[in-house]
């Protein structure tokens, strides 16, 4: 594959990266390479491309101890449209690289007026602000974060700072089959709306300050990587009013190997962010993730084996993270196990739908398996549940066609705020509108640690189907619910049906 570059670099404090290099790929059209990133000595900052979409809601700086501040472009994230033509609030969010080999200080200004009950989530992160004035607050970091910041109780349109560690080797434009986006505005397609497709050994380096618009694709491929700094967005699709093309994906593998997708910014999809299929060996880290709208699932990993979800924030209009066997509605003979799966060290944001979403849309029509699924380490700062009687649970396990699913494990997950007509935990053997038949069996459950923040809006499920399809052995130890240690399930609020057996808490 032949490839050709275009890169400038000035070297000293401050850095120009002006470049979409690329070959066999679709059209595109570059806009705006004109900006800066700064990088001190323990703190990299990226410019923003001229007619990047903006938020003022709130001015934000950032330094290094005993430096100088430096101002933080605040892009915009639409938030929380679901069906509706448009999304219906705006979130900023700012981000930075850091070694953390200095403190990192962090400044928030709100613009449009002052600020009370101000809160950074999540909890644990231990992050206490300190009061410069009305409208004005500080506060200090030694670590990479992904931190909320709210005031006025509004979480509709809060600040999310996303603060790195510095890449440990970043891509160059001279560098081999890479696909490279220096800062500016690309469009794959010249409209925004063309897709990237990948093959062996391709790469895509999305560089801090940059946006890219369109979507990336790889079938049949071995050893692709998507990675960087950047955003890539599906602003420029027509179609994210619903009813929308539900088969578009921001990112869509299928039938590949050896996955790297990392460190990047995925906004405004139309459907899916991240759709993997009947793949092996996928790496998603250190994603940041939001939609707007139905169907803008997190990640999905499809009939996959060998997933690694680490260290992502995924706020959307539908699951943060699900599971699946096939999808598409209709029986699947591709449709293959999903085993080996970990999701770990999150923070998932779900306006409508579930966090963890496992078992829906399998559309299988042999029996298939879900096996060695470990999620562990997970902050979910809210959740609300369709209004929907059997689409519930910010822990679900919804299992149909036939599947059976087992050893699976959810450890040190803390849930803060649940909506209206939400619970903690749905673990259901069903023929829902989204499967072909019933589920088979669930078995092997474990919940170590696991806490909700608030009381319980409507009971816990646990419901076999009949006596040959049930759940067999769920495990609950240092369940939580509003600081009250579980013992049983009449105090944590448990619906069991008479196809549940071997439920304990400890």
């Amino acid at each position: 594959m032949t490839k050709t570059y275009l890169f400038i670099l000035l070297t000293s404090i401050w850095v120009l990266n002006a470049s979409c290099s690329k070959s066999n790929s679709p059209d595109s059209k570059t806009q705006g390479n004109t900006d800066t990133s700064i990088n001190p000595a323990s703190l990299t900052i990226f410019g923003a491309p001229a007619g990047a979409p903006q938020n003022n809601t709130f001015s934000v700086y950032v330094r290094y101890q005993g430096g100088q501040w430096n101002d933080l472009f605040a892009y915009d994230a639409e938030v929380d449209g679901g069906n509706l033509p448009s999304a219906i609030y705006h979130m900023a969010f700012v981000s930075f690289d850091s070694d953390f080999s200095k403190k990192i200080e962090v400044k928030v200004h709100k613009n449009d007026g002052p600020m009370s009950n101000v809160k950074i989530r999540p909890e644990g992160a231990g992050i206490v602000p300190t009061i410069v004035d009305a409208n004005t607050v500080t506060f200090t970091l030694t670590g990479p974060q992904k931190l909320s910041f709210e005031v006025n109780n509004d979480l509709h349109n809060n600040l999310m700072v996303f603060a790195n560690k510095q890449e440990a080797s970043p891509l160059t434009a001279a560098t081999p089959n890479v696909y490279y986006y220096g800062p500016g505005i690309h469009k794959i397609g010249n409209d925004g709306q063309g897709t990237l497709v990948l093959k062996d050994n391709d790469k895509v380096y999305i560089a801090g300050g940059a946006i890219v618009y369109g979507s990336i694709s790889a079938s049949g491929a071995n050893n692709i990587a998507i990675t960087g700094r950047g955003i890539l967005s599906g602003a420029m699709f027509p179609d994210h009013a619903y009813p929308h093309t539900i088969a578009r994906r921001l990112i869509k593998i299928e039938k590949s190997n050896n996955i790297d997708i990392e460190g990047i910014t995925l906004l405004n999809t139309v459907s899916w962010n991240v759709s993997v299929s009947n793949s092996t060996n996928l790496i998603c880290r250190n994603l940041k993730v939001m939609g707007w709208t139905i169907n803008s699932d997190g990640i999905d990993p499809t009939s996959s084996s060998n997933v690694l979800i680490d260290d992502c924030f995924i706020r959307n209009y539908d699951d943060c993270i699900s599971i699946k066997l096939s999808y598409g509605g209709a029986a699947s003979p591709t449709a293959k196990d999903s085993r080996n799966i970990t999701v770990q060290n999150c923070i998932l944001w779900t306006d409508q739908g579930r966090a963890l979403g496992f078992g829906p849309e399998s559309y299988s029509s042999q029996s298939r398996v879900y096996d060695s699924i470990t999620v562990k380490n997970i902050d979910i700062l809210y959740n609300q549940n369709y209004n929907v009687d059997w689409a519930k649970g910010a822990i679900s396990i919804l299992l149909g066609d036939d599947a059976t699913m087992q050893n699976v494990t959810f450890e040190d997950i803390r849930v803060d705020r649940l909506g209206t007509k939400t619970n903690l935990i749905n673990l259901s053997i069903l023929q829902s509108p989204y499967n072909i038949s019933v589920g088979k069996r669930l078995q092997n459950v474990n919940f170590n640690r696991v806490s909700l923040n608030s009381a319980l809006n409507i009971d816990n499920t646990i419901q076999g189907y009949d006596a040959s399809r049930v759940i067999d052995g769920v495990h609950f130890t240092g369940l939580k619910i509003n600081n009250s240690n579980i013992k049983d399930a009449a105090s944590g609020k448990f619906n069991v049906n008479n196809y549940a057996q071997n439920i304990t808490f400890n």
